[in-house]
């Protein structure tokens, strides 16, 4: 994959607001009731935030393709909001985690951020070109622009991808502030509990990537991860070798950065659990191989997963929340045409 192919070319849709605990539920829960819901003039009443925070709440739901965006048949150029598969398994209020409890559920979405297609080329680029272990701010930024320059995209204003450089640390890290610092600038991001990206201790180097394994990844997670990359990049493939896994653009070693061992770990743990998989080594090249179809297989990984945890989740008959499909819009009855774009609306258009 590559940055073009891989992402839309998005650039500070998030407002400068990295995502804040409570608004992807928040969000879900009004775009599940109504799909105009971030278009009301009332929308920052009900979703209790400022105007510019219901723009970053909704461009938060999007990037993590919690919910998705359609063509409003009844209005030209309008869009709107309809919750995907991923997203009704996790947040709706019988999903598998609607208040992001677990932290897997964060690396979740982390991985579905960055999974194609992804909104966000400067995270992309972030963790799956940019070959720094240790780095700042300005190192990245550098980066980014030259890379971005790089396409046939219409090119960006600078200071917007210094915007979203400067988003990405603070969503994974905390950072020395210079200045006054306002009660957002100390919020917390959810996201910092992964800890991917963390302070360095090297001198001109204010970040580092923590390489290898996570006290916060669970092995089901980086399974799950590693089988839904199978089945979104090679829908029809039953195996892929560790090393894909682990060093190709968009794999789990890349978005999780975790070395090839680590992934073998993780599938052998989960192998314990779940008979439909198996590492195998033909002709020296150690190996994920399904028994099953793929799309399947991952979604029986993170059922498991979660009700080991406690999740009393109740799913709707049918829901996929694995592979492609799990990016889209999650009921049959919301259909979007590559054209004039066709949907159900609850009220305004009968079945």
């Amino acid at each position: 994959m590559t940055l073009q192919q891989d992402c839309n070319p998005t650039f500070a849709g998030h407002q400068t607001f990295h995502p804040r605990f409570g608004w992807l539920k928040k969000g879900f829960d009004a775009v599940e009731a109504d799909p105009r819901a971030f278009d009301d003039d009332d929308a920052p009443l009900k979703l209790g935030v400022g105007k510019n925070m219901v723009e970053a709440i909704r461009f938060w739901g999007v990037a993590t393709k919690a919910w998705n965006r359609i063509p409003d048949p009844t209005r030209k150029r309008a869009k709107l909001h309809v919750p995907t598969g991923f997203g009704e398994a996790l947040l709706s209020d019988t999903g598998f985690d609607p208040f992001l409890e677990n932290p897997g559920s964060l690396w979740l979405l982390h991985w579905f951020a960055l999974s194609t297609p992804s909104s966000l080329p400067v995270w992309w680029l972030t963790f799956n070109q940019f070959s720094a272990v240790e780095f700042s701010d300005d190192d990245l930024d550098r980066f980014c622009i030259e890379e971005i320059h790089g396409t046939t995209w219409t090119q960006p204003n600078p200071n917007s991808v210094k915007k979203d450089v400067d988003c990405l640390l603070r969503m994974y890290s905390r950072r020395n502030m210079r200045g006054r610092q306002t009660l957002d600038d100390l919020l917390d991001s959810p996201f910092r509990e992964l800890e991917v990206i963390v302070p360095s201790g090297v001198t001109g180097s204010d970040f580092r990537f923590a390489l290898g394994p996570k006290t916060s990844l669970p092995a089901e997670i980086v399974t799950f991860a590693c089988l839904d990359f199978l089945a979104t990049s090679e829908s029809h493939a039953r195996s892929a070798t560790l090393t894909r896994l682990t060093m190709d653009a968009g794999s789990p070693g890349r978005l999780f950065k975790l070395t090839e061992n680590n992934i073998a770990d993780s599938i052998e743990e989960t192998m314990a659990i779940n008979d439909h998989i198996s590492l195998a080594s033909p002709g020296g090249a150690a190996q994920l191989t399904v028994d099953g179809h793929v799309t399947g297989v991952a979604e029986s990984v993170l059922k498991t997963f979660y009700k080991k945890r406690g999740s009393r989740a109740k799913l709707r008959k049918g829901l996929t929340y694995a592979g492609a499909e799990a990016r889209f819009p999650s009921d049959a009855l919301w259909e979007s045409s590559t054209t004039a774009g066709q949907s159900r609306i609850r009220a305004d258009v009968p079945a």
